[in-house]
This record gives structure tokens, C-alpha cells and sequence, in this order.
């Protein structure tokens, strides 16, 4: 039997992928990274995966973009999935950083290509968009982090590159019950949204689902 090379799949982003990753023995947090990984070595146990949470906890894309190369491309992904921008729309918002450090839409459009343009060997790449759970779409955060998700969806059309919808799925949740029901701050996703984002990846064809 011929041997199957090892995946290598690194997700980048701030605190909901970080997941307080550094205080778990693997590395690999308690959110939704962690459950992808489980998911993978549960129902694909004959392929071999290497996952790496590259998540910061408050990181902005400006942040991101600045450890790319050392964290993200230095493992040789095979997938990288990047969810960023939440922060750089907080930020703006609670007005406690410097001026110098905040990041508006057209820094951010320019982040996220410079990360695309970085990663033009990586075959698999797909953004994941920024999310608010918050119901009323008219509310400033709200408005201002859909915003900041079309221009990912630029940047990802652009580059040719996939991108997973995470607002259009936590939506879809709360349609049903409220965001606050499971995220206390509308932006931490907790237990249970970790498992909705995990689901995203798994089941979407620019994840998992269907791969060879």
C-alpha cells in the first residue's frame, strides 16, 4: 500500500480561532479548530492530517498579515482557512486603541490581498468570513462587519479564492434563538457556535466535503 502524505491544514485568525489555544496540550484551543480536528481523525481515520491553529487572540488583518509568513506559511499547508477582520471593526468602535492602530476598510482590502497574494502556491485557500451575532442588521457593528465581509468576498473573487459565509450561517441560527443565547458579547462564538463554523468547514465543498 503506497504511504499517504500527511495534510497539512492551518487556520489563521484572532481569539475565535486562537481559542485559548496555548492552555490545551495540543495546541489547538477548544473552539472550532479543535473540532475539526477531532471530526477528521473520528471519520477520516486512514488520512493523515497536521492542523495548526495560527490564530492570535486580538488580532486585526494588519496583525495577521505581520506574522503570515512565520506562522501561516512556514508549515507548507496544503489548506489554509483565514477568518479575520472582527477586530479591526471592535476596534474602531470601543475607541481605546491609538488612531495609528485601527484599520479601516481599505487597509483591510489591502491586508487580506497581500495575504492571498502571499499564499498563490497554496493550493486550497478560502477565507472565512467575520461575523456578528446579532440579530437586528441595521445595528452600527453589524453593519459595519458585513461591510468588511463583502470586501473578503472581493478580495477572495478577485484572487480566485474560496470564501465560507460564517454571518449567513449563524444567521440562519438565529432566526431561531437569539445570538446572546450562546455569546454573551455577540463575538465569541462559545461551545456551540464553535460547532456551527466547524459544521461550515466540514460539510462545504471548499472544506472537506467531497474531497479526494
Amino acid at each position: 500500500m503506497e504511504k499517504q502524505k500527511e495534510r497539512i491544514i492551518v487556520f489563521a485568525g484572532d481569539s475565535t480561532t486562537d481559542s485559548e489555544k496555548l492552555n490545551t496540550f495540543d495546541r489547538l484551543g477548544t473552539g472550532y479548530v479543535k473540532l475539526v480536528h477531532d471530526a477528521l481523525v473520528a471519520f477520516r481515520p486512514e488520512e493523515k492530517y497536521w492542523v495548526v491553529n495560527a490564530g492570535v487572540s486580538g488580532n486585526t488583518s494588519r496583525d495577521l498579515l505581520a506574522r503570515w509568513d512565520e506562522d501561516v506559511l512556514a508549515c507548507s499547508p496544503n489548506k489554509i482557512f483565514c477568518m479575520i477582520g472582527v477586530n479591526d471593526v471592535w476596534r474602531r468602535l470601543d475607541q481605546t486603541g491609538r488612531t495609528a492602530d485601527l484599520v479601516y476598510e481599505d487597509e483591510y482590502e489591502e491586508n487580506l490581498s497581500k495575504m492571498a497574494e502571499k499564499s498563490k502556491a497554496v493550493k486550497d485557500f478560502c477565507f472565512m468570513t467575520p461575523f456578528l451575532m446579532e440579530r437586528n442588521s441595521q445595528d452600527e457593528m453589524r453593519c459595519m462587519v458585513q461591510n468588511y465581509a463583502q470586501i473578503m468576498k472581493k478580495v477572495a473573487q478577485k484572487y480566485g479564492r474560496a470564501v465560507l459565509d460564517i454571518q449567513q450561517k449563524f444567521d440562519e441560527f438565529m432566526k431561531i434563538r437569539s445570538g446572546l443565547s450562546i455569546c454573551g458579547d455577540r463575538v465569541h462564538p462559545g461551545s456551540i457556535g464553535s460547532l456551527i463554523i466547524a459544521r461550515c468547514i466540514l460539510q462545504n465543498k471548499t472544506g472537506f466535503c467531497g474531497e479526494e
